[in-house]
């Protein structure tokens, strides 16, 4: 049988291994798989006998097992690992717990921004007012000066707190959330 560059280097990535592992699993040097997998050389019969079962293992075109991933492995889940993911998933609801507050919180700041905004538009709209006797001096239209003064005090927390921010913050908060519920079903529901 001949065995050239694509299925040696298809065992050697299925498995994750170099060319010194595969080698020396083969019982060759590793300067002679190197020749066979440019198809300068052939594989030796018992280097070849030796590959078979790892090619059995490898789904095909290059093996016959069935496709697939295989399950987690017990060495995955380390008490370490598992740590790592409940951190993770704490940091991920306190997170999200923060950016609900915020959101809420923020609405209010928004509106009142929108309506000091609107100030001078909305004053000016308004009919003059019958003079006070009381009053005298006092002018029968409001103080636009002071509403421009207003309405440019509100842009800065209509950029912080507006249309594209709070679309970047329910967002993340979407974003949040969903890694929250793939952590508590990796974490099979003991995430704590």
């Amino acid at each position: 049988m001949h065995y050239s560059d694509s299925s040696l280097r298809a065992v050697r990535n299925h498995f994750g291994l170099s060319q010194a592992d595969l080698a020396q699993y083969l019982g060759i040097d590793r300067s002679l798989l190197t020749h066979v997998e440019a198809d300068r050389r052939s594989l030796p019969m018992a280097a070849t006998w030796r590959l078979l079962p790892l090619l059995g293992l490898m789904p095909p075109p290059h093996g016959t097992a069935p496709a697939g991933p295989l399950p987690p492995d017990p060495a995955e889940v380390t008490a370490a690992t598992l740590n790592a993911l409940q951190k993770r998933l704490r940091a991920c609801r306190h997170e999200a717990k923060n950016l609900e507050y915020d959101l809420e919180n923020q609405l209010p700041r928004l509106e009142a921004a929108r309506h000091r905004r609107s100030l001078p538009a909305r004053l000016a709209a308004l009919p003059p007012r019958a003079p006070l006797a009381a009053l005298p001096n006092e002018a029968a239209t409001p103080d636009l000066a002071w509403a421009a003064r207003m309405a440019e005090s509100a842009v800065p927390d209509l950029a912080r707190f507006g249309v594209p921010a709070r679309a970047l913050l329910e967002a993340r908060l979407i974003g949040l959330k969903a890694e929250t519920a793939y952590l508590e079903e990796a974490l099979g529901g003991t995430g704590h």
